[in-house]
């Protein structure tokens, strides 16, 4: 009986010596894993392979004798090695903190209650030893198809066939009636074949990780690259704007030196030489002054609500609904009657006007200044005119408001629009921040405005509205 062990391990007295070369290089691959990646199981895994390798490195030390497990201790070095990389599966396949609690303590029970016999000298028989040593294999095959399913591409269902290949090995050998020294043999090759397998689908998980986190980093810095060239855009805007601003309170300095100051001044000249006459007792200088102490009044009233109104136009929050731009135009039209109702309305053609996304109370400015310059301009003529209408494209809708009146030389305007602006002087009356507005609530919308004239010949004024909000 005893001579039959000792020839076998001569026979293959090599096989034991290569398990484990093979197993402690496993040992040393994932503990280097571990340590460079910190990747989940690594460490049990390398723990498990170092004890397997420590196994067969002492194979003369518990060969096979009887039917019975004879040395309870190398016994239990293996089964810790089952355990650890029981263990070290579980982690390494992410399950469910939930699972782990459930899962774990029934994969590892037949190895503790084999340990606790060994520990309490109860006999065992080795069939029953291999038997209980399959469970955790079987049970980590199974978890590694569950994992498999919900995270493709990284290679489970590959573990979980060599997982199940080292108890099919084993059934395989002991059908075929091979001895059991033979066996721990055969069973070493698809253990080492999962070392391999695990190892390298672990590899390709770390690389296909690489590659998603410098792809996620990519995108990121091509996004942050539009963010960069979204904020220069919007910081050019801005400086353009407060360009637009300070341009705009210069203009205003030199309104309030010229335009109100020339007003309030003649309202004190002509209410001193009224009140000197008062004061003689000759009331007809005070009855011919006060008109025109009136007049100038109404004209700085004029200014200072045109002032007034191109701030609330660049302040009011845009607050964007349905909007029908007929109502708009209609509600416009009745606004300057009242204001002026001694001018006559031009014959007022409007076409069809569709209906947009916008803030109605910012357009209504837009339009009571368009319709009221094409009004005062085009009074000179027996034959006045104002068109309106509006076309739409897929960025959204043009709006145009046409008169036939003075116009003005196409050279001038792009001054239009700036504060306090007159192409025209004293000839027609106005403050000049009429197109300031209209403009400051277009670019609230996100559109743009502007304007097509010829002397004599009328003037158009365009703007846009775009499809979808202004960011």
């Amino acid at each position: 009986m005893s001579s039959t062990p000792i020839a076998l391990t001569r026979h293959f007295l090599s096989a034991p010596d290569m398990a484990a070369f093979v197993f402690g290089l496993l040992a040393v691959l994932y503990a280097a894993l571990w340590w460079r990646d910190r990747e989940r199981g690594m460490s049990w895994l390398a723990a498990s392979f170092a004890l397997m390798a420590v196994v067969f490195a002492n194979n003369e030390r518990h060969m096979p004798q009887t039917p019975y497990v004879t040395f309870p201790v190398w016994s239990s070095v293996i089964l810790s090695s089952i355990m650890m990389m029981t263990v070290g599966l579980v982690d390494y396949l992410s399950m469910p903190p939930r699972w782990r609690r459930v899962l774990l303590p029934c994969l590892l029970a037949p190895s503790v209650g084999l340990m606790a016999c060994y520990a309490l000298g109860v006999p065992v028989l080795r069939s029953a030893s291999n038997v209980a040593g399959t469970v955790p294999y079987l049970g980590s095959a199974g978890l590694a198809f569950w994992a498999a399913r919900h995270e493709r591409g990284a290679g489970h269902a590959l573990v979980g066939l060599a997982l199940l290949s080292i108890p099919a090995v084993g059934i395989g050998a002991v059908l075929m009636g091979l001895d059991a020294v033979v066996i721990r043999y055969y069973g070493a090759l698809p253990l080492m074949f999962f070392g391999l397998t695990l190892l390298t689908t672990s590899l390709l998980r770390r690389r296909r990780a690489l590659e998603a986190e410098v792809s996620r980093r990519a995108r990121a810095e091509r996004a942050l690259i539009t963010l960069n060239m979204s904020l220069e855009e919007q910081v050019a805007q801005r400086t353009a704007d407060l360009q637009g601003m300070v341009a705009g309170l210069e203009s205003f300095n030199r309104s309030v030196s010229h335009d109100l100051r020339g007003p309030l001044g003649g309202i004190a000249g002509t209410a001193r030489l009224a009140l000197e006459g008062l004061q003689r007792g000759d009331a007809a200088p005070a009855l011919r002054m006060l008109p025109a102490i009136i007049d100038q009044a109404e004209i700085s009233t004029q200014l200072v609500a045109s002032l007034l109104e191109l701030a609330r136009v660049g302040d009011a929050r845009l607050q964007r609904r349905r909007v029908d731009l007929r109502a708009v135009v209609d509600a416009a039209v009745r606004q300057i009657a009242l204001t002026d109702p001694s001018r006559p309305m031009p014959a007022l053609h409007v076409g069809a006007l569709p209906e947009v996304q916008a803030d109605a109370e910012l357009l209504r400015p837009v339009f009571v200044n368009l319709i009221g310059n094409a009004r005062k301009f085009a009074a000179t003529r027996n034959d006045a005119r104002i068109d309106i209408g509006a076309s739409s494209d897929a960025d959204g809708v043009t709006v145009f408001v046409r008169d036939n009146g003075v116009g003005f030389d196409s050279h001038a305007a792009r001054r239009l629009f700036q504060p306090f602006v007159r192409l025209h002087g004293p000839r027609f009356e106005g403050t000049g921040v009429g197109l300031s507005i209209v403009r400051r609530a277009v670019e609230r919308h996100g559109g743009r405005v502007w304007a097509q004239a010829e002397p004599e010949r009328g003037a158009c004024f365009y703007f846009t509205l775009p499809v979808e909000p202004a960011a």
